[in-house]
């Protein structure tokens, strides 16, 4: 399929420049791609560091999850000499040459929300504890279902490095505190919710006794929602997921979906910038780290991994947050 690419907006913040190196870098992000919401608010919080640090943000990205168009695009910003070029990963392996191609340039190379694999990564920003954060879905839809039954995962792109991990760990999770909840089928939808609403509309006519479905991504959540509430079956098959409460508030407020986990993706922005500019100033990460407007964040030398902190369940008890 063929991939349609667009430029990228420039983030401005009126910024000092530093007091100790009197620069102000300019940073780039790739999200796997542009214009959903989760995104959107990554974005934002990287626009809120750019008025509050000595940086600027360049935001650009594929208009499908596509690796290729990732690719591209990261490598374009590292020919034009940036500070740092970073990315949410479509693939962990794809991007591996990108970063080689980065440190080869002299650009600071990251990765944020979806890790890239390899020695050449200066800088990895996680949201959550990966264990932890699918621990957190499937012991929610183990709250639903009563721990038993059969389901299905409903995931983005096959090769996206954060999905991977989590449907990893999920199912762990299952095997060891939940044996008579059955996995049946993963399917993927890419980071559409049109495409998540037909592959649930079609998970539930080929499993008939579907109990619960897991949206891995926070396009695959809603799209599933659509699907069962269109069928009829809220109440009788629970969805869940990793989404933010803007997608998802509809479907909460409707009885269809009872609660998701997520974090907040404008933090997590704010953070990757954060942690890029102490990279980009030769500042030393700690084992905990005082982030301003965020507090105690803690770093990983093994993994050069920050992370932003605890999974955050989400319902109708606080589906009002706006992320």
């Amino acid at each position: 399929m063929a991939v349609s690419l667009v430029a990228g907006t420039m983030l401005s913040g009126t910024v000092q420049a530093s007091a100790k190196t009197g620069k102000t870098w300019t940073i780039a992000f790739v999200p796997k791609l542009i214009g959903i919401p989760y995104f959107n608010a990554m974005k934002e919080g990287l626009d809120k560091a750019a008025k509050k640090f000595p940086i600027k943000v360049v935001y650009q990205g594929p208009t499908t999850a596509s690796v290729s168009g990732q690719v591209e695009i990261a490598e374009s910003l590292i020919n034009k000499h940036l500070d740092a070029v970073g990315v949410s990963a479509n693939s962990p392996t794809a991007l591996e040459a990108v970063a080689k191609k980065a440190k080869a340039a002299g650009v600071l190379f990251y990765s944020s929300d979806s890790q890239v694999s390899g020695d050449d990564v200066s800088l990895r920003v996680s949201q959550a504890d990966d264990k932890q954060l699918a621990e957190t879905v499937i012991d929610q839809l183990a709250k639903q279902i009563g721990g038993k039954g059969d389901v299905a995962f409903v995931s983005g792109g096959p090769t996206a490095t954060n999905l991977n991990v989590w449907i990893g760990f999920m199912k762990d999770r299952m095997k060891a505190k939940y044996p008579d909840m059955k996995l049946v089928t993963i399917q993927y939808a890419g980071e559409d919710i049109s495409k998540a609403t037909d592959v649930t509309a079609q998970l539930l006519s080929a499993y008939p006794k579907l109990k619960g479905i897991v949206g891995v991504n926070s396009t695959a959540v809603p799209g599933a929602a659509q699907a069962v509430l269109r069928a009829g079956m809220s109440g009788k098959v629970a969805v869940t997921g990793i989404t933010d409460p803007n997608t998802i508030r509809p479907f909460v407020n409707n009885g269809t979906v009872k609660s998701v986990v997520l974090w907040n993706p404008v933090d997590l922005g704010y953070l990757t910038a954060w942690g890029v500019l102490q990279e980009l100033e030769h500042k030393p990460l700690k084992a905990e780290n005082d982030v301003p407007g965020l507090g105690k964040v803690a770093y990983s030398a093994k993994t050069k991994t920050l992370l932003l902190g605890k999974p955050l369940v989400i319902d109708k008890s606080n589906i009002k947050l706006n992320f």
